[in-house]
């Protein structure tokens, strides 16, 4: 299972963009719109035609003045294909738009826009793949107003000191931006011609559990793809995002279930909502209350399914673990359709105890080899309460084992996680306590509520680094195979 990665550090000058570094794995084809463009490289000299002699996917990370950059992490990755690059927008999606080539030489030239939760970078990044632990000045360019114009940014580490006027004002620290190979140029293997209905559903923003029963939040429409909807009076499998609005995983996920037979849907809570990983802007609250109201368009335009399975990773599965509560299956009636539950990647909580339904089957998944998400915290849940119909399975491999959208296992030491280090544990009213593992402090959301405030604690108490992480294809198929002889 151990793969042998190869290490390429890449100098560049980056003049425009923000690099904050969110390193988490995910893998995409090659968008369409990599053409074939001739790019001028005004910083370096002219890059040449483009060559495949450096084909693959790479993830990257930045470090300036010996610091790595990443006060959030993004989770995208960068795929050379025929000498093309772009960026595959996994993770947060924060690169928007990214173009580039790469020549025989190695010579590149990129040009994109990077999003974050105060507007969009613009960025050129110019530099040689070959070239070892060089030192390039680095700028930032942001939008104020109308115009676009240079400055620092201590958040990011950039190198460049700006001054107040659009005028480069040269200086600063050296920093080092590294691509990392992890695999060849992903395939597609999900391509299907069904036809896909999409539908738009009303929601909520509902932070906390608390906000989802009593339906408490600021209104958000989200977009809702439907297939077979003509399968639907077998039933409907419902796939969730989990916590960033790549959708990779949840496309995948809905193929293989497809061949179910069943009508199913994919729901695209996280696009409007999302900033970055482990802060309140997008929670698995939020998550199963889009469900919820997606069940409800569902009956209001197609009429009642035969039954309703709901599958999530991550962040996700948690809001699977969710539906089989009880209060809230009395509070929306529709949720009592929910027979089954897949929590793939399974985040469960340390202990619950509220009301759970006997009759919903819940399925907790997990890689033998994933501390980022490990399967003994869902062990921990099942002893906390009458869960008989909870089901704990493991699988060979890590974090993501399931998914060929991400490279072979390999351990990523920068891959951020929570649960490890704090626990979650739910009171029979809904309320949620994160406890530090070491038992050196506690947020008790009934007495400290559940926003920013909130969020600042985990990130400065709970978040660690490091699992073995990507595709495994003896757990995946183990894996896929148990899924269809539990649905079917």
């Amino acid at each position: 299972m151990k793969t042998t990665l190869e290490f390429i550090k890449l100098t560049l000058v980056t003049v425009g963009g923000t690099l904050a570094i969110m390193f988490a794995l995910g893998i995409a084809s090659l968008p369409a719109h990599a053409s074939n463009v001739k790019v001028t490289n005004t910083l370096k000299k002219n890059v040449g035609e483009s060559s495949n002699a450096y084909d693959g996917l790479y993830s990257y990370n930045n470090v300036c003045n010996g610091r790595l950059s990443d006060p959030a992490y993004e989770g995208s990755q960068w795929i050379i294909q025929n000498g093309k690059i772009v960026n595959n927008k996994a993770g947060a999606g924060r690169w928007t738009e990214s173009i580039g080539h790469i020549d025989a030489d190695g010579d590149l030239y990129i040009t994109g826009v990077r999003t974050h939760s105060k507007g969009a970078d613009k960025s050129k990044i110019a530099g040689n793949i070959n070239q070892q632990d060089a030192f390039w000045v680095y700028s930032d360019r942001k939008k104020s107003g109308k115009d676009w114009k240079y400055h620092g940014d201590k958040v990011y580490g950039m190198a460049m000191h700006m001054g107040n006027d659009n005028r480069v004002k040269w200086g600063g620290g050296k920093c080092i931006f590294t691509l990392t190979k992890v695999g060849e140029v992903p395939k597609d293997n999900t391509v299907d011609n069904r036809e896909v209905v999409e539908i738009d559903v009303v929601s909520k923003n509902t932070i906390d559990d608390i906000s989802v029963i009593n339906s408490k939040g600021k209104k958000q429409k989200i977009r809702v793809e439907l297939r077979s909807i003509e399968n639907l009076s077998k039933g409907l499998i419902i796939i969730v995002p989990s916590s960033t609005p790549d959708m990779g995983d949840e496309k995948y996920y809905e193929y293989q279930v497809s061949k179910s037979g069943y009508a199913t849907a994919i729901v695209f809570g996280a696009e409007p909502r999302f900033q970055k990983k482990f802060t309140g802007a997008y929670t698995s609250s939020m998550i199963l209350y889009d469900a919820i109201m997606t069940i409800r368009e569902v009956i209001k335009q197609y009429g009642e399914p035969g039954e309703v399975i709901l599958m999530g990773s991550s962040t996700g599965s948690l809001a699977v673990f969710k539906a089989g509560w009880e209060p809230l299956r009395t509070q929306f009636p529709e949720m009592n359709l929910i027979t089954k539950g897949f929590m793939i990647n399974a985040a469960c909580p340390d202990v619950s105890q509220v009301q759970y339904n006997s009759n919903i089957k819940m399925y907790a998944i997990n890689g033998k080899e994933d501390t980022s998400t490990p399967s003994w915290i869902c062990q921990n849940l099942k002893e906390s309460g009458n869960y008989n119909n909870l089901k704990i399975m493991t699988y060979d491999g890590g974090h993501h084992f399931e998914s060929t959208q991400y490279p072979p296992s390999f351990y990523d030491a920068n891959s951020m996680h929570l649960l490890p280090q704090c626990a979650l544990m739910y009171s029979e009213d809904l309320h949620q306590t994160i406890s530090k593992r070491d038992e050196t402090g506690m947020w008790v959301g009934k007495e400290q509520g559940y926003k920013k405030d909130q969020k600042k604690w985990v990130g400065k108490n709970c978040i660690s680094r490091g699992t073995v992480f990507g595709y495994e294809k003896s757990g995946a198929e183990a894996f896929w195979g148990d899924v269809s002889k539990i649905i079917n």
